[in-house]
């Protein structure tokens, strides 16, 4: 057996500690502290070697805000986040600042050398990182889109994938990777989606191919992305991050279902919520499953009774049983307080809540999400879903109107009814 004497390196930082308690200049006290942060950091080897600035080379307009980051390597050899550990600074703060935590702001533009800012990210041991940003006001002239991930070759259909580009301006700056102030659309013929942020969701059981166009204001560009789901294994439902086959909930239970794809050309697991979609067995709607991209998966126990819960992506699909429990028997449902006339002010909004009353425990329900609303052919009122996938889930009502006026509302919810009137005034 080695042993490891540890006590001259406690005992530097002993000493070092009982010098700050006896010092009297707030100067020396910051010296040694850092000294004694040092040779915590060095007994510990995660001394940091080297810094990479992250998220740099981009052009900003004055206002706009800009989140860099920061990856260091320690004396073992390891990669760490050490955005937070470093001091930064600016070449230009008339022109950028800077945060503690790496976030840059535009403080005017600059025509001269591009608009180029200096950032640099230095250690508590002096070694640094630099990236550039630019701030300018010069037009865009083109960008170039491409694949984040993978960065070549058809993507893994399920598996999410991110589309970034290149930037030129009028002035010759090219922003690198960037997605800022891009909008982003695919072509009608795809089942694919893309959000804002430029990440790509496929699901379709066959190769496919997306058309993807992204504009900065009237510049424009286009990029082809093929998915390919022969690499998909298959697919686990998890339930608190742990994968099931068997799921027992109480009538007003929510829960979050969550999905995870096995490929198999790597022994790595790939969350997968976005892309899959979830289905049960039956009509009988013992569950309301949200299809929302924001809470995409979250289920509400509506009635007792079992059924199949289906997942499904890329051809695959796991399925998993469903069982409700109670005795919970549905009496009436109520669009809020139960009132048969609302009145809407002319183009403001009213928000509709759907409430199903039980006979038994529990006794109320807000199943605003799992009703089908119906404005009844009005074209002077718009609705909207707000908040699905919780219990503060809503019906947005918009007056279309400026003038007084009608129009009934109908909701069908479970087989039963209900309506109310609008008076628009």
């Amino acid at each position: 057996m080695t042993r490891i004497n540890t006590f001259p390196k406690l005992s530097v930082v002993a000493i070092l500690l009982t010098s700050i308690i006896g010092c009297g200049s707030d100067d020396k006290s910051d010296d040694l502290v850092k000294a004694v942060t040092l040779e915590k950091l060095r007994s510990e080897g995660t001394i940091i070697e080297s810094v990479t600035i992250e998220n740099a080379q981009t052009r900003l307009r004055v206002g706009d805000k800009h989140q860099l980051s920061a990856t260091g390597i320690d004396s073992k050899g390891k990669k760490r986040d050490v955005t937070k550990e470093l001091t930064w600074s600016s070449s230009d703060s008339d022109i950028a600042t800077v945060s503690d935590s790496g976030l840059v702001t535009a403080i005017a533009s600059s025509s001269a050398d591009q608009g180029l800012v200096k950032i640099t990210g230095t250690t508590i041991n002096d070694i640094s990182g630099n990236g550039e940003i630019s701030i300018s006001n010069a037009a865009v002239a083109s960008i170039k889109l491409k694949q984040a991930s993978s960065q070549t070759g058809n993507i893994n259909t399920c598996i999410d994938a991110k589309i970034n580009g290149d930037v030129s301006y009028t002035d010759g700056y090219i922003s690198l990777n960037t997605i800022k102030d891009m909008s982003f659309s695919v072509d009608n013929s795809t089942t694919a989606t893309i959000d804002s942020d430029g990440t790509l969701f496929t699901s379709a059981p066959s190769i496919e191919k997306t058309l993807i166009t992204a504009s900065i204001r009237t510049v424009t560009a286009q990029l082809n992305v093929t998915s390919d789901p022969k690499n998909l294994e298959s697919i686990n439902l998890l339930v608190d991050d742990v994968a099931t086959d068997t799921i027992t909930l109480n009538v007003g239970d929510r829960m979050q279902l969550k999905a995870q794809a096995n490929l198999s050309n790597t022994d790595s697991t790939f969350n997968i919520n976005n892309s899959i979609s979830w289905s049960q067995l039956n009509t009988d709607d013992y569950v309301g499953i949200t299809t929302d991209k924001n809470n995409k998966g979250v289920i509400l126990a509506l009635k007792p009774g079992s059924t199949k819960l289906i997942g499904q992506c890329g051809g695959k699909q796991k399925i998993a049983t469903l069982e409700v429990k109670g005795d919970a028997t549905l009496n009436t449902i109520q669009i809020n307080d139960g009132e048969s006339t609302l009145t809407l002010e002319p183009l403001k909004t009213i928000d509709l809540v759907l409430t199903a009353n039980y006979t038994t425990t529990p006794t109320s329900l807000n199943v605003t999400e799992f009703a089908d609303w119906n404005l009844n052919g009005s074209s002077i009122v718009e609705g909207k879903l707000i908040n699905a996938g919780t219990k503060e889930a809503l019906y947005r009502l918009t007056s279309k109107s400026s003038t007084n006026n009608t129009a009934v509302i109908s909701v069908t919810y479970d087989g039963i009814i209900s309506n109310t009137t609008i008076n628009i005034e």
